[in-house]
Protein backbone atom coordinates (compact mmCIF):
# COMPACT_ATOMS: atom_id res chain seq x y z
CA UNK A 1 0.00 0.00 0.00
CA UNK A 2 1.28 3.64 -0.87
CA UNK A 3 2.80 5.56 2.12
CA UNK A 4 1.95 8.95 0.12
CA UNK A 5 -1.12 8.42 0.75
CA UNK A 6 -1.15 6.53 4.22
CA UNK A 7 0.48 10.20 4.87
CA UNK A 8 -2.56 11.97 3.96
CA UNK A 9 -5.44 13.31 6.06
CA UNK A 10 -8.73 11.88 5.10
CA UNK A 11 -10.14 15.08 4.15
CA UNK A 12 -7.18 14.92 1.65
CA UNK A 13 -7.86 11.69 0.67
CA UNK A 14 -11.53 12.21 0.29
CA UNK A 15 -10.91 15.30 -2.13
CA UNK A 16 -8.20 13.18 -4.05
CA UNK A 17 -10.95 10.67 -4.39
CA UNK A 18 -13.38 12.98 -5.91
CA UNK A 19 -10.62 14.75 -8.43
CA UNK A 20 -10.12 11.01 -9.54
CA UNK A 21 -13.93 10.09 -9.41
CA UNK A 22 -13.82 7.43 -7.28
CA UNK A 23 -17.39 6.57 -6.42
CA UNK A 24 -19.16 5.51 -3.09
CA UNK A 25 -15.75 7.40 -1.31
CA UNK A 26 -17.45 9.61 1.40
CA UNK A 27 -18.81 6.52 3.25
CA UNK A 28 -15.35 4.98 3.10
CA UNK A 29 -13.26 4.34 6.39
CA UNK A 30 -9.77 5.72 6.12
CA UNK A 31 -7.93 2.67 5.51
CA UNK A 32 -10.82 1.46 3.01
CA UNK A 33 -10.38 4.90 1.38
CA UNK A 34 -7.08 4.41 0.92
CA UNK A 35 -7.04 0.73 -0.51
CA UNK A 36 -9.98 1.79 -3.18
CA UNK A 37 -7.74 4.88 -4.23
CA UNK A 38 -4.92 3.40 -4.67
CA UNK A 39 -6.56 0.38 -6.88
CA UNK A 40 -8.66 3.10 -8.37
CA UNK A 41 -4.98 4.72 -9.68
CA UNK A 42 -3.47 1.87 -10.42
CA UNK A 43 -6.09 0.88 -12.63
CA UNK A 44 -6.08 4.26 -14.44
CA UNK A 45 -2.74 5.42 -14.58
CA UNK A 46 -3.18 6.73 -18.36
CA UNK A 47 -5.80 8.82 -17.06
CA UNK A 48 -4.26 9.88 -13.96
CA UNK A 49 -0.66 9.55 -14.63
CA UNK A 50 -0.02 13.10 -16.20
CA UNK A 51 -1.98 15.12 -13.41
CA UNK A 52 0.53 16.96 -10.99
CA UNK A 53 -2.19 15.98 -8.13
CA UNK A 54 -0.87 12.31 -8.34
CA UNK A 55 2.36 12.92 -9.78
CA UNK A 56 3.80 12.20 -6.44
CA UNK A 57 1.67 8.60 -6.24
CA UNK A 58 3.14 7.07 -9.03
CA UNK A 59 6.85 8.20 -8.13
CA UNK A 60 6.73 6.18 -5.30
CA UNK A 61 4.53 3.36 -6.07
CA UNK A 62 6.22 2.88 -9.89
CA UNK A 63 3.93 2.02 -12.99
CA UNK A 64 1.42 -1.13 -12.06
CA UNK A 65 2.28 -2.44 -15.29
CA UNK A 66 5.88 -2.44 -14.82
CA UNK A 67 5.60 -3.94 -11.29
CA UNK A 68 3.57 -6.61 -12.86
CA UNK A 69 5.21 -7.26 -15.79
CA UNK A 70 3.94 -10.85 -16.66
CA UNK A 71 7.17 -13.56 -16.98
CA UNK A 72 7.64 -17.08 -19.03
CA UNK A 73 7.51 -20.17 -16.91
CA UNK A 74 9.33 -23.09 -17.85
CA UNK A 75 6.32 -24.46 -19.98
CA UNK A 76 6.49 -21.36 -22.31
CA UNK A 77 3.26 -20.01 -20.59
CA UNK A 78 2.41 -16.59 -19.45
CA UNK A 79 1.37 -15.36 -16.08
CA UNK A 80 0.61 -12.59 -13.98
CA UNK A 81 0.90 -12.09 -10.31
CA UNK A 82 -1.57 -11.40 -8.18
CA UNK A 83 -1.74 -8.09 -6.50
CA UNK A 84 -0.14 -8.56 -2.86
CA UNK A 85 -3.09 -6.48 -1.74
CA UNK A 86 -6.68 -6.25 -2.43
CA UNK A 87 -9.63 -3.66 -2.01
CA UNK A 88 -11.40 -4.14 1.58
CA UNK A 89 -14.41 -2.86 2.40
CA UNK A 90 -16.42 -3.07 5.38
CA UNK A 91 -20.41 -3.32 5.21
CA UNK A 92 -22.71 -5.48 6.19
CA UNK A 93 -23.65 -8.69 4.98
CA UNK A 94 -22.57 -9.41 1.04
CA UNK A 95 -19.38 -7.65 0.10
CA UNK A 96 -21.40 -7.64 -3.23
CA UNK A 97 -24.34 -6.16 -1.99
CA UNK A 98 -25.15 -2.32 -3.34
CA UNK A 99 -25.97 0.06 -0.49
CA UNK A 100 -29.21 0.85 -0.08
CA UNK A 101 -30.56 4.54 1.14
CA UNK A 102 -31.05 3.45 4.58
CA UNK A 103 -27.06 2.45 4.68
CA UNK A 104 -26.25 5.64 3.08
CA UNK A 105 -27.83 7.45 5.90
CA UNK A 106 -26.16 5.27 8.66
CA UNK A 107 -22.82 6.04 7.29
CA UNK A 108 -23.79 9.97 7.39
CA UNK A 109 -24.51 10.32 10.71
CA UNK A 110 -23.77 13.53 12.82
CA UNK A 111 -21.01 12.03 14.72
CA UNK A 112 -19.33 11.10 11.59
CA UNK A 113 -19.78 14.23 10.14
CA UNK A 114 -19.21 16.18 12.94
CA UNK A 115 -15.19 13.88 12.91
CA UNK A 116 -14.73 14.84 9.58
CA UNK A 117 -15.30 18.21 10.05
CA UNK A 118 -12.96 18.79 12.69
CA UNK A 119 -10.31 16.79 11.00
CA UNK A 120 -10.91 19.28 8.24
CA UNK A 121 -9.82 22.05 10.50
CA UNK A 122 -6.14 23.46 11.25
CA UNK A 123 -6.59 23.58 15.19
CA UNK A 124 -3.89 23.67 17.38
CA UNK A 125 -3.14 20.25 19.01
CA UNK A 126 -3.28 21.86 22.74
CA UNK A 127 -3.15 25.08 25.05
CA UNK A 128 0.53 25.35 25.29
CA UNK A 129 0.96 26.04 21.52
CA UNK A 130 -1.69 29.26 22.19
CA UNK A 131 0.28 30.48 25.35
CA UNK A 132 3.81 30.23 23.25
CA UNK A 133 2.04 31.60 20.02
CA UNK A 134 0.52 34.69 22.28
CA UNK A 135 4.43 34.72 24.17
CA UNK A 136 6.32 34.59 20.40
CA UNK A 137 3.55 37.51 18.86
CA UNK A 138 4.07 39.44 22.54
CA UNK A 139 7.91 39.05 21.92
CA UNK A 140 7.93 40.68 18.69
CA UNK A 141 5.60 43.56 19.63
CA UNK A 142 7.90 44.71 22.44
CA UNK A 143 10.94 44.39 19.99
CA UNK A 144 9.28 46.78 17.19
CA UNK A 145 8.42 48.89 20.57
CA UNK A 146 12.09 48.71 21.58
CA UNK A 147 13.51 49.57 18.08
CA UNK A 148 10.86 52.35 17.32
CA UNK A 149 11.36 54.09 20.99
CA UNK A 150 15.82 53.93 19.95
CA UNK A 151 15.22 55.11 16.63
CA UNK A 152 13.85 58.23 17.85
CA UNK A 153 16.34 58.98 20.56
CA UNK A 154 13.77 59.51 22.95
CA UNK A 155 16.13 59.03 25.70
CA UNK A 156 19.23 60.84 24.48
CA UNK A 157 16.57 63.72 24.20
CA UNK A 158 16.27 63.76 27.72
CA UNK A 159 19.48 63.17 28.74
CA UNK A 160 20.47 66.26 26.62
CA UNK A 161 18.02 68.72 28.43
CA UNK A 162 18.88 67.55 32.02
CA UNK A 163 22.60 68.66 30.80
CA UNK A 164 21.54 71.78 29.88
CA UNK A 165 18.81 72.37 32.14
CA UNK A 166 20.99 71.88 35.31
CA UNK A 167 22.96 74.91 35.38
CA UNK A 168 22.72 78.55 36.64
CA UNK A 169 22.52 80.29 33.03
CA UNK A 170 19.30 77.66 31.94
CA UNK A 171 17.77 78.67 35.47
CA UNK A 172 18.14 82.07 34.93
CA UNK A 173 16.93 81.94 31.12
CA UNK A 174 13.86 80.18 31.84
CA UNK A 175 13.10 82.81 34.31
CA UNK A 176 13.30 85.88 31.75
CA UNK A 177 11.68 83.52 29.35
CA UNK A 178 8.75 83.52 31.31
CA UNK A 179 8.65 87.28 32.51
CA UNK A 180 9.06 88.39 28.63
CA UNK A 181 6.42 85.96 27.48
CA UNK A 182 3.91 86.90 29.61
CA UNK A 183 4.90 90.56 28.69
CA UNK A 184 4.58 90.40 24.96
CA UNK A 185 1.16 88.60 25.45
CA UNK A 186 -0.48 90.45 27.93
CA UNK A 187 0.24 93.88 25.79
CA UNK A 188 0.13 92.70 22.52
CA UNK A 189 -3.87 93.32 20.71
CA UNK A 190 -5.61 89.77 19.63
CA UNK A 191 -8.23 89.97 16.47
CA UNK A 192 -11.11 87.89 15.86
CA UNK A 193 -10.73 87.00 12.08
CA UNK A 194 -13.17 83.83 12.38
CA UNK A 195 -15.04 81.36 14.23
CA UNK A 196 -14.33 77.83 13.62
CA UNK A 197 -17.09 75.67 12.07
CA UNK A 198 -19.90 73.87 14.02
CA UNK A 199 -20.08 70.19 14.16
CA UNK A 200 -23.03 68.23 15.08
CA UNK A 201 -22.02 64.71 14.45
CA UNK A 202 -19.13 65.56 17.14
CA UNK A 203 -21.38 67.82 19.57
CA UNK A 204 -18.66 70.44 18.89
CA UNK A 205 -19.98 74.19 18.78
CA UNK A 206 -18.49 77.13 16.71
CA UNK A 207 -15.57 79.36 18.56
CA UNK A 208 -13.81 82.18 18.20
CA UNK A 209 -10.20 82.13 16.83
CA UNK A 210 -8.00 84.94 18.83
CA UNK A 211 -4.64 85.63 17.02
CA UNK A 212 -2.48 88.68 17.69
CA UNK A 213 -2.54 91.90 15.66
CA UNK A 214 0.38 92.83 13.95
CA UNK A 215 -0.72 96.38 13.67
CA UNK A 216 0.60 97.26 17.38
CA UNK A 217 4.45 96.08 16.23
CA UNK A 218 4.24 99.55 14.43
CA UNK A 219 3.14 101.21 17.59
CA UNK A 220 5.06 102.34 20.93
CA UNK A 221 2.16 101.01 22.78
CA UNK A 222 4.24 97.66 22.21
CA UNK A 223 7.49 98.60 22.23
CA UNK A 224 7.93 101.03 24.75
CA UNK A 225 7.19 98.25 27.73
CA UNK A 226 9.50 96.00 25.63
CA UNK A 227 12.24 98.49 25.57
CA UNK A 228 11.81 99.45 29.34
CA UNK A 229 11.68 95.73 30.83
CA UNK A 230 14.70 94.78 28.26
CA UNK A 231 16.64 97.55 30.16
CA UNK A 232 15.50 96.82 34.23
CA UNK A 233 15.80 93.06 33.73
CA UNK A 234 18.46 92.15 30.74
CA UNK A 235 20.81 94.71 29.33
CA UNK A 236 21.62 97.08 32.57
CA UNK A 237 22.02 93.89 35.17
CA UNK A 238 24.15 92.27 32.41
CA UNK A 239 26.10 95.05 31.93
CA UNK A 240 27.20 95.32 35.37
CA UNK A 241 27.47 91.56 36.03
CA UNK A 242 30.16 91.64 33.03
CA UNK A 243 31.91 94.25 34.34
CA UNK A 244 31.89 93.23 38.09
CA UNK A 245 32.17 89.55 37.51
CA UNK A 246 34.01 87.82 40.98
CA UNK A 247 34.09 84.60 39.22
CA UNK A 248 36.75 85.77 37.09
CA UNK A 249 38.84 87.00 39.63
CA UNK A 250 38.98 84.17 42.00
CA UNK A 251 39.72 81.38 38.70
CA UNK A 252 42.51 84.07 38.09
CA UNK A 253 44.04 83.61 41.34
CA UNK A 254 43.52 79.59 40.89
CA UNK A 255 44.85 79.93 37.66
CA UNK A 256 41.41 77.93 36.67
CA UNK A 257 38.46 77.79 34.45
CA UNK A 258 36.19 75.90 36.69
CA UNK A 259 33.44 77.67 37.60
CA UNK A 260 34.41 81.14 35.56
CA UNK A 261 31.57 82.94 33.68
CA UNK A 262 31.51 85.79 31.25
CA UNK A 263 28.69 87.59 33.50
CA UNK A 264 28.44 86.96 37.08
CA UNK A 265 25.11 85.35 37.79
CA UNK A 266 25.23 87.06 41.59
CA UNK A 267 26.38 90.07 40.15
CA UNK A 268 23.51 89.58 37.65
CA UNK A 269 20.06 89.20 39.54
CA UNK A 270 21.72 91.68 42.28
CA UNK A 271 21.23 94.09 39.83
CA UNK A 272 18.31 92.93 38.55
CA UNK A 273 16.36 93.33 41.86
CA UNK A 274 17.66 96.76 42.65
CA UNK A 275 16.34 98.18 39.05
CA UNK A 276 12.95 96.63 39.65
CA UNK A 277 13.06 98.52 43.54
CA UNK A 278 13.69 101.59 41.56
CA UNK A 279 11.92 101.39 38.38
CA UNK A 280 8.53 99.96 39.84
CA UNK A 281 7.89 101.32 43.43
CA UNK A 282 4.01 102.02 44.09
CA UNK A 283 3.37 104.94 47.30
CA UNK A 284 -0.30 105.02 48.44
CA UNK A 285 -1.16 108.71 48.35
CA UNK A 286 -4.35 109.09 51.09
CA UNK A 287 -7.09 111.34 49.28
CA UNK A 288 -10.01 112.48 50.91
CA UNK A 289 -12.82 109.45 51.94
CA UNK A 290 -10.05 107.65 53.46
CA UNK A 291 -9.39 105.39 49.70
CA UNK A 292 -5.47 105.68 49.08
CA UNK A 293 -5.21 106.38 45.60
CA UNK A 294 -1.98 104.29 43.95
CA UNK A 295 0.70 106.31 42.39
CA UNK A 296 3.23 105.24 39.70
CA UNK A 297 6.35 107.06 39.23
CA UNK A 298 8.21 107.88 35.81
CA UNK A 299 11.79 106.67 35.12
CA UNK A 300 13.50 108.45 32.46
CA UNK A 301 11.91 109.10 29.21
CA UNK A 302 9.84 106.11 29.64
CA UNK A 303 6.61 107.45 31.46
CA UNK A 304 4.00 106.78 33.57
CA UNK A 305 1.92 104.45 31.57
CA UNK A 306 4.82 101.99 30.08
CA UNK A 307 6.14 101.79 33.99
CA UNK A 308 2.46 100.84 34.87
CA UNK A 309 2.24 98.29 31.81
CA UNK A 310 5.65 96.66 32.82
CA UNK A 311 4.62 96.48 36.36
CA UNK A 312 1.20 94.83 35.50
CA UNK A 313 1.85 92.79 32.81
CA UNK A 314 5.02 90.74 34.27
CA UNK A 315 3.53 87.62 35.75
CA UNK A 316 3.66 88.19 39.47
CA UNK A 317 4.05 91.70 38.61
CA UNK A 318 6.24 93.69 40.96
CA UNK A 319 7.03 91.03 43.36
CA UNK A 320 7.21 88.05 40.61
CA UNK A 321 9.89 90.05 39.31
CA UNK A 322 11.33 90.24 42.65
CA UNK A 323 10.94 86.49 43.29
CA UNK A 324 12.81 86.07 40.27
CA UNK A 325 15.56 87.41 41.11
CA UNK A 326 15.79 85.47 44.02
CA UNK A 327 15.45 82.47 42.64
CA UNK A 328 18.45 83.45 40.55
CA UNK A 329 20.57 84.66 43.85
CA UNK A 330 19.76 81.40 45.30
CA UNK A 331 21.01 79.24 41.91
CA UNK A 332 24.41 81.53 41.83
CA UNK A 333 24.92 80.68 45.95
CA UNK A 334 24.60 77.49 45.30
CA UNK A 335 26.32 76.30 42.22
CA UNK A 336 29.60 78.42 43.92
CA UNK A 337 29.19 75.66 46.71
CA UNK A 338 28.61 73.04 44.68
CA UNK A 339 32.27 73.80 42.80
CA UNK A 340 34.21 74.57 45.63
Amino acid sequence: MSSWLHKKRKSELIELAHQAKLPDSDGLLKDDLIAALETHLQKNETIYGKQAAFSDFYKRTGSPVKRERPSPNEAGTITVSKSRRRQTRVLEGNDSEEPTPEKALVTRTPARLASRTVSQMDLPASPAQIANLAEQQLSAARSKAYELWTKIYIEEAIEFLRENFSSVTAVEATVLFIEAFGLQYNTLQWAHPFDTPPVASLSLNSRQVHVPDARILLTSEFWAPATLWSLTSLFIPLLFSYFFNLTLRSNTRHRSSKGMYAADPLTFNVVKALMTYIVYPTTLTPVQGGIAKVIYPKWGPFGVGTVSTVRDNVPGGYPGIIIGAGIGILASIYDAALKK
